[in-house]
């Protein structure tokens, strides 16, 4: 389904948004003429009133997770401020979710969805893309936990209005909601030199509701760890180090306001800012001294929500962003690279989109119609004055989606159909000439992909749900693999997006809301396949390029329960079994497991909530896993077993707490990258005093 165009002018583009735009006018034609029918008064079928879910749209997120049957995780962050914790630690306790930690607090870290690669799990923060528009994927350590009011992860398919939902899935950050009247600050301090400061204010003015939170976090990162000099089958020159250059410093303040409704309109906006200083630490048995990165990043984000048509079964939500970005790279003592690397490179993503919901009560469906222009920038800028400042990199992305869902038996029986096309536009045609710099050329180049989604939801019995879902989704190639990057990296803009088909099934059991307590328990069998992969190949002796040459197949099982008593005790888990093979034309790799993604993975809390005092213990079991493509057996991680512990006291309660916490309390040395060490044994202790109006 997926296709590049070599050819394409900029005539070709302009006729592309005129169809796209024809597509949503007669969308909300067929939805507006239903809104002012009457309806037809023969029909002795009862209203869907208190029967379908509805479109509850707000302005400050996505709509609810039930307007798709899709099997997803909802995180409630509701101790961000009493535990020094990040984004990472908290999706992977959720079942289908792998992260990938580059090194200890503040290092780089990625997310993998049933076995997808970093770059095809797209990452929101209250609907807003965040991923990167050079490299694809997003470096988790950036998104602060303490601004957060939940995490919403969608394994399977996702609603109509992610733009771009990836082949690995969704993962939506929930920024905490405006208007209650609260007032907190926390000071954590730690192993290896951590200190955290986190202060928050929420509240009303008249018909304004604010939320601001700042978020300040450090440390050296000097912990200890096994250096093998790059002999691991000789024991004899193995010693323990502290790792060098790997400190961090980091702040966040995110300011985010509500106004309205006046005359039933709503307005919500949010700015948030974030800074971060990086040292770079290198692999294990590297030790690099002076080379330091610095990330600014801006977040800008509008909504606009009318009021409700057609007796309030008619709804919109217009929203636009804007993201900007600049990093910086220094290498002074020219400790890596070749030559002078030292790089300041910016970047922008920006764009508009428009949600319309129906509800059609009449026929018993919902409409959901969803569209979203977004232009990317790049504009490279290397220290070196043989490559200097490259030309902006430019693309232009579209989104079309539909959604529409019927009842049937009464409300039991909910079907699902949707259909999404995708494009875009760049501005770099290649190949570069010999010996000749990156440039931009007139012909422009687009790709399209368009695909449906199935899903289906039964209520068996009160309690007892079966849910099903086939979704096909697309990944654009990164900047980087279309570009390229001066020196290292070959642009290849034949490429074509990567696609996959992912299908699962599953039953969901719920206690009953009287029953005393809290139970959950769901069982999801899933197949994913994935085609068109885009790998990195040896180009010449010094270059790498990119090319679609590689496919996966993953099948697996997810279990998730929970369960709490009204003794204060609670526990929960998740398991995932997952077979991810290569399934591309290489002989030496296919039917090879992908490389860090093991078979078993298990996470299991225990709580218990005696009202002043708080007990927790996590467990976090991970197999096997090998490091390369070929499954050498040299090449074979270990499986890890890590423990974490901690406790709170409410010393004054509702205004003061001291909480204290152990991370890998067996002191196990573990990693998820070869040669990027985790630190062992870590303590930290944090005081919160809060007050609520």
């Amino acid at each position: 389904m997926g296709r590049r165009f070599t050819s394409g002018t900029r005539n070709e583009i302009r006729v592309a948004s005129r169809l796209a735009a024809a597509v949503l006018a007669c969308s909300l034609i067929a939805i507006l003429i239903p809104a002012f029918a009457a309806a037809d008064p023969t029909d002795d079928r009862e209203p869907l009133t208190g029967i379908v879910d509805t479109l509850d749209v707000v302005a400050d997120r996505p709509a609810p997770l039930e307007t798709v049957p899709t099997f997803a995780t909802v995180h409630e962050v509701t101790d961000r401020l009493k535990r020094v914790s990040t984004v990472a630690d908290v999706i992977e306790q959720g079942a289908g979710v792998h992260v990938r930690r580059y090194g200890g607090l503040g290092s780089y870290s990625t997310a993998s969805i049933r076995a997808s690669s970093p770059g095809q799990v797209e990452i929101y923060v209250d609907g807003v893309p965040v991923n990167s528009a050079r490299y694809g994927a997003m470096n988790l350590a950036e998104l602060p936990l303490d601004n957060l009011e939940r995490i919403e992860v969608y394994r399977g398919g996702a609603p109509a209005e992610f733009g771009s939902p990836g082949i690995g899935g969704v993962v939506n950050l929930v920024t905490r909601s405006p208007g209650e009247g609260h007032t907190a600050a926390a000071l954590s301090a730690g192993s290896y030199e951590t200190f955290r400061v986190g202060l928050l204010r929420s509240g009303s003015r008249a018909a304004l509701d604010y939320t601001v939170s700042f978020h300040h976090l450090q440390s050296e990162g000097d912990f200890e760890y096994l250096d093998r000099h790059g002999t691991p089958e000789n024991v004899d020159d193995d010693e323990i180090v502290a790792r060098e250059n790997n400190d961090f410093r980091e702040s966040d303040l995110l300011v985010r306001l509500d106004a309205g409704p006046w005359a039933g309109w709503s307005v919500e906006t949010a700015n948030e800012v974030y800074w971060k200083r990086s040292g770079v630490p290198g692999i294990e048995n590297v030790h690099i001294q002076s080379v330091h990165y610095r990330v600014f990043r801006n977040t800008a984000r509008l909504s606009v929500v009318p009021p409700l048509l057609a007796d309030g079964a008619l709804s919109f939500r217009a929203s636009g962003f804007h993201v900007t970005r600049r990093d910086r790279f220094y290498n002074p003592d020219d400790e890596v690279g070749f030559d002078r690397s030292d790089s300041d490179d910016r970047s922008w993503s920006y764009g508009a989109n428009l949600l319309t919901g129906y509800d059609w009560h009449a026929a018993w469906q919902t409409l959901r119609f969803f569209c979203e222009v977004r232009r990317e920038r790049f504009m490279p800028e290397s220290m070196n004055p043989l490559i200097g400042v490259g030309f902006t990199r430019k693309r232009t992305a579209y989104s079309l989606s539909a959604e529409d869902k019927l009842f049937l038996l009464g409300g039991r029986l909910e079907l699902v159909a949707g259909y999404r096309y995708q494009e875009s536009a760049d501005n770099y045609a290649g190949p570069v000439p010999i010996g000749g710099p990156l440039e931009e050329l007139e012909e422009l180049h687009r790709a399209s992909f368009h695909g449906p989604s199935l899903g289906a939801r039964l209520r068996v019995y009160p309690g007892v749900t079966v849910k099903a879902n086939r979704t096909r989704y697309a990944r654009f190639p990164s900047m980087v693999e279309l570009f390229g990057a001066s020196g290292y990296v070959q642009g290849n803009p034949e490429l074509t997006p990567e696609e996959g088909t992912t299908v699962d099934v599953g039953l969901v059991l719920t206690s009953e809301p009287s029953a005393p307590g809290d139970a959950l328990f769901e069982v999801v069998f899933f197949w994913a396949d994935r085609d068109d992969l885009i790998i990195f190949l040896q180009n010449s002796q010094r270059t790498v390029k990119a090319f679609n040459l590689e496919s996966a197949s993953v099948e697996g099982i997810e279990l998730t329960a929970r369960r709490s008593w009204g003794t204060g005790l609670s526990l929960s888990a998740s398991y995932t079994f997952q077979d991810a093979r290569n399934e591309g034309p290489s002989p030496t790799y296919n039917r090879k497991l992908l490389p860090y993604e093991p078979m078993h993975d298990l996470f299991v809390r225990a709580g218990w909530d005696g009202g002043r005092v708080s007990l927790w213990h996590e467990y976090h079991a991970r197999g096997e896993a090998y490091r390369d493509r070929a499954n050498l057996p040299e090449n074979r991680s270990p499986a890890s077993h890590i423990h974490n512990v901690g406790a709170s006291l409410d010393v004054v309660p509702g205004a003061l707490t001291l909480s204290l916490e152990v991370r890998n309390l067996t002191d196990e040395d573990v990693l998820d990258v070869e040669g990027y060490p985790l630190p062992g044994r870590t303590f930290y202790a944090t005081l919160l005093v809060e007050a609520s109006q």
